[in-house]
């Protein structure tokens, strides 16, 4: 390759990792509700704030655009997606059936060690004493990384993960208004969900494995659809 197509893949590449720094950047910010629903993305102003031009955050954008986290309104601009109940209630009942479909998947797959070391992990949790809410959502992240990416990482289908992933990232954009004021015993009853689960595919039962998840996500639509009804 000649010195001025070295020079072009440089700016190409240092573009593509611009592009991703900005759309994890909005992302977190959408997702975490720094960006409000309904919001209207200022390009121009974000380009100033992050010293960046136009292109980087359009681009940025449009792959967030695609996820359905934020929508293009005609000569109007770039908004952040609004939230509705019957969004919530369509992404938790493709969730389930997904997730039901990856811990089949999965089940016979996990290895025995990673599976007792999980167990481990979920019996060292603190469950109560945190005065901090922060304290009570980072260890309720920490479980669900800990089960749900555990199933994941071994349901051996790379497009059903890809799909699951993105549906509990738009599902944290709801868990993230109804986390702010978690109660500690909540803690507790997710801690006893997620554990029963681990129990039963430490034990290879699958079906009940499968049947204890599908619980454990149907009480979490529950609890994350009253707080908005």
């Amino acid at each position: 390759m000649n010195e001025q197509g070295d020079d072009v893949m440089k700016k190409s590449l240092n573009r593509y990792v611009l592009t991703e720094e900005i759309y994890a950047l909005l992302k977190g910010h959408i997702l975490n509700h720094d960006i409000a629903p309904g919001e209207k993305v200022n390009i121009d102003q974000l380009a100033r704030d992050l010293e960046v031009s136009n292109i980087p955050i359009r681009e940025a954008l449009s792959r967030l655009a695609a996820e359905g986290l934020v929508d293009t309104v005609p000569f109007k601009g770039m908004f952040v997606a609004k939230m509705s109940l019957q969004e919530l209630d369509e992404m938790f009942e493709i969730r389930m059936e997904l997730e039901c479909l990856s811990i089949r998947k999965a089940a016979r797959l996990i290895p025995a060690s990673e599976l007792e070391q999980l167990k481990k992990a979920m019996e060292e949790y603190p469950r109560s004493d945190m005065e901090s809410g922060e304290q009570r959502i980072q260890v309720i992240a920490e479980m669900n990384q800990g089960l749900h990416g555990l199933i994941l990482n071994h349901c051996g289908n790379h497009s059903l993960r890809n799909l699951i992933e993105t549906y509990i990232e738009k599902i944290q954009r709801y868990l993230a208004l109804y986390q702010k004021d978690l109660k500690p015993q909540l803690i507790q009853v997710e801690w006893e969900e997620h554990m029963r689960i681990v129990q039963f595919l430490v034990a290879r039962d699958e079906q009940s494995a499968e049947q204890a998840l599908k619980q454990h996500l149907e009480n979490s639509y529950k609890r994350t659809r009253a707080f908005f009804v």
